[in-house]
């Protein structure tokens, strides 16, 4: 079953969309509905999502400031766009992004819903041709009405995919979450854009961490090239998070969240609740979960099952010591369920995941 979710700012037009659409006809369900990006970023990072409809324009962050996102962070998603603007920059730019097809609010009356489901349907089941290349899927009537017979529908500038990581860079979440800036270090490595580039952004991106600590931020004369920039941010992030250990000082949230994290990964393997944590760096158990979700993108239950799995994954490459036991040692009593969760992160067991990484190491 594809599981589907309404991304729309109009709650009138998401509620219209899920009781039109033959949905359960065409192996769809849909499971969650979201009022903007941001929104639904929350959801897909609880919740197992197939398909995406996304409105373009929406406040908080737009569609296509979504679709820059989820390419990066979810690369399993599909995403189909709804827009009231029929304009052709604004759908080439998302076919760009990999959206699998565009429907126009206006003529969705007009469309047959059926035709649409099926359109995407085929495309979400990867039909292949016999050369193992998928078949080139008809577009909406109003994509055809806009596109130019010769405009690549699967192409993807470099400039699109950089803009992605951009964002990511400058909404912090790798200042806490080490799953997020390892890979964010691994593809802006692969971007290959410019040094230059890479620097400005790291100036700017930077510029809010020098307020909390006295760090500077300067690359200095030793980094000239991209993988070298990528390991100074290495570095000054561990000297963040050192100078943050050492101080005393209470009275900054980024700071005093950036310690959370530090007593989290120091505790991964006890028992741990929001309060302790909270009360640990000196915020009431509310102000606490808010500004942590904020500044990290997460929750905290999921901030703290996410570092579990990452104690865990390094227990299963430095050890040969049996699930059970790797489940105790990051804080799960039952090493069933910590093999479900295990698999949600990762979609491998545990001792597939070593057997993985044994195969890489012969």
């Amino acid at each position: 079953m594809i599981r589907v979710l309404i991304v729309d700012d109009d709650k009138l037009a998401r509620k219209g969309l899920i009781s039109i659409m033959p949905w359960s006809k065409h192996n769809m369900t849909v499971i969650g509905e979201a009022a903007n990006g941001a929104k639904a970023l929350e959801f897909i990072e609880r919740h197992e999502v197939d398909l995406m409809f996304v409105d373009l324009s929406m406040p908080v962050m737009s569609g296509m400031e979504l679709l820059q996102v989820a390419r990066h962070r979810f690369p399993r998603l599909r995403s189909v766009i709804l827009s009231f603007h029929e304009e052709f920059e604004n759908v080439q730019s998302a076919y760009r992004l990999g959206v699998l097809d565009y429907i126009s609010k206006v003529r969705l009356e007009s469309e047959d819903d059926e035709q649409i489901l099926t359109r995407i349907q085929q495309q979400m089941t990867g039909e292949q041709q016999p050369n193992g290349l998928p078949h080139r899927m008809p577009a909406s009537p109003a994509l055809a009405a806009l596109s130019p017979a010769s405009e690549p529908r699967c192409f993807v500038r470099e400039e699109d995919l950089w803009s992605g990581i951009e964002q990511e860079w400058r909404t912090l979440y790798w200042l806490y979450n080490e799953s997020v800036f390892q890979r964010l270090c691994k593809q802006t490595i692969e971007a290959k854009v410019p040094f230059r580039r890479l620097e400005g952004l790291f100036m700017r991106m930077l510029s809010p961490i020098e307020t909390v600590v006295a760090l500077d931020a300067d690359l200095g004369p030793g980094v000239e090239d991209v993988r070298s920039a990528v390991e100074w941010l290495r570095d000054y992030r561990s000297r963040v998070y050192a100078q943050v250990a050492a101080s005393a000082d209470y009275s900054n949230t980024t700071a005093s969240i950036l310690r959370a994290v530090l007593f989290i990964r120091a505790q991964v393997s006890n028992t741990l609740h929001a309060e302790t944590v909270a009360d640990h760096v000196h915020m009431s158990r509310s102000y606490f979960s808010q500004c942590f979700k904020k500044l990290t993108g997460l929750t905290f239950n999921d901030f703290l099952r996410q570092e579990r799995i990452r104690a865990a994954e390094r227990l299963l490459c430095e050890t040969n010591q049996s699930i059970t036991w790797v489940a105790h040692a990051v804080g799960y009593s039952d090493s069933k369920y910590f093999s479900q969760r295990f698999y949600e992160q990762n979609r491998l067991l545990p001792s597939e995941f070593r057997a993985q990484l044994q195969r890489g190491d012969d």
